[in-house]
């Protein structure tokens, strides 16, 4: 997957004013903490060797890599003489794109409960404990979205405390179209990579790629009582993993979920011989039309989960290339094809490809084929460089054609 390289994970549109254009450190933290709200702060190319941490109090401040391209600006917290996160929001509205961060001695990206921030195509890379944090303060965090971004470790974390994500008392939040790799701990502690619990609820996690983390996606956490996690949707993710591992997708003491559509291939199990559970009898929810090769366990430690046409028995045969995280189908994967019922919930598959493009959706994230488009050609035909209108009188042929993308061509 390549950030901002398609139609799931567009470039942000341009800023609007005011803004201001930083090229310093000092200037990059000034201008963070004392911009007017709504003001984009735009940070010009370059490694910026930081000295503290980045503190947002404005609402509506955007910090922005000038070019777009997440890898021209990268911010390197590892000579901090002062603070320990990377940057610190308390404020709301708040949007962070188009630039890496990297080394901050706590959490790269932390999340004071505030509402409707935004993470977009950033890089956020060997953090020394949660690469984002949300924490819980006053009501907790609304409508975030965490999308189109890369985050992992070079190897390991530096220690037993680490998540890719972890929230708590976060409602509503999206967490799509992002890659994680190595989100593990030297001794292999079961930390989820994205992890939604202590009072969270509603959260959709979709067409993320997750390689060789310890764990994968947990809606709730085993050390806390009492329900952790309400609603929510786990869909249309890729999961592989060929060093040791734990469950990849876990619901513990969460209630109202849906797990549908994923695809696990999970190669080197850490003494477990499941892939996906609900524990707990908190635990209430669906996995359906999963696709891995480990059992799916329904109810641990007394949880009541259903299970309706998942796949347990796949083949690494059945993917294009699992060593490179491609889990798409190959055409010989027939077990899978066509064999699902339509979910309300899960219209699209980890492409962003309408299912179903068979005779019926297909088991897992992937929708297996080429999917045809409706192609309108109006004659007499004018060419013109842009979309004409229906020259009067013309006669209208519909055309099906193999296109990569959707896409409403007038010729």
């Amino acid at each position: 997957m390549s950030a901002v390289a398609d139609a799931r994970c567009p470039p942000l549109p341009p800023p609007t004013d005011p803004t201001v254009t930083v090229s310093s450190e000092a200037e990059l933290r000034d201008r963070a903490y004392n911009a007017a709200p709504g003001t984009t702060v735009l940070v010009t190319a370059g490694t910026y060797n930081m000295q503290s941490y980045v503190h947002i109090v404005n609402d509506g401040i955007a910090i922005r890599g000038a070019t777009g391209d997440r890898d021209d600006v990268i911010l390197d917290f590892g000579g901090m003489t002062d603070g320990y996160f990377g940057i610190l929001v308390e404020a709301d509205d708040v949007t962070i794109a188009d630039l890496t961060i990297r080394n901050a001695t706590d959490h790269g990206v932390s999340i004071q409960g505030r509402d409707r921030p935004v993470l977009y195509n950033l890089h956020i890379q060997d953090i020394g404990d949660q690469l984002v944090k949300v924490n819980p303060w006053g009501d907790g965090s609304e409508d975030g979205l965490l999308a189109c971004s890369r985050l992992e470790y070079t190897t390991i974390a530096p220690d037993e405390y680490t998540n890719g994500i972890s929230a708590h008392n976060a409602h509503r939040w999206v967490v799509r179209d992002n890659e994680w790799y190595r989100i593990r701990t030297p001794g292999n502690t079961p930390v989820p990579t994205v992890l939604f619990w202590s009072g969270s609820s509603d959260t959709i996690v979709e067409r993320n790629l997750l390689v060789d983390c310890y764990q994968g996606i947990s809606f709730g956490n085993a050390s806390q009582e009492g329900i952790n996690h309400t609603g929510g949707i786990v869909r249309n993710n890729f999961i592989y993993a060929s060093m040791p591992h734990d469950v990849v997708i876990e619901m513990v003491r969460a209630t109202g979920w849906l797990v549908a559509h994923n695809t696990a291939l999970l190669l080197n199990p850490d003494g477990v011989t499941w892939g996906m559970e609900a524990r707990f009898s908190e635990s209430q929810g669906t996995f359906a039309y999963n696709l891995t090769n480990m059992d799916i366990w329904l109810d641990r430690d007394g949880a009541n989960a259903t299970g309706t046409g998942n796949i347990t028995d796949a083949q690494s045969s059945w993917f294009v290339n699992p060593s490179d995280g491609d889990l798409h189908l190959v055409s010989t994967a027939t077990a899978a094809i066509d064999q699902a019922a339509t979910l309300p919930d899960v219209s699209d598959d980890f492409d962003g490809d309408t299912r179903p493009i068979g005779s019926a959706p297909d088991v897992g994230a992937d929708e297996y084929g080429t999917p045809t488009f409706d192609v309108y050609v109006y004659l007499p035909v004018v060419l013109r460089n842009y979309e004409p209108s229906t020259p009067a009188g013309g006669t209208l042929i519909q055309l099906l054609c193999p296109l990569s993308r959707p896409k409403r061509t007038i010729w």
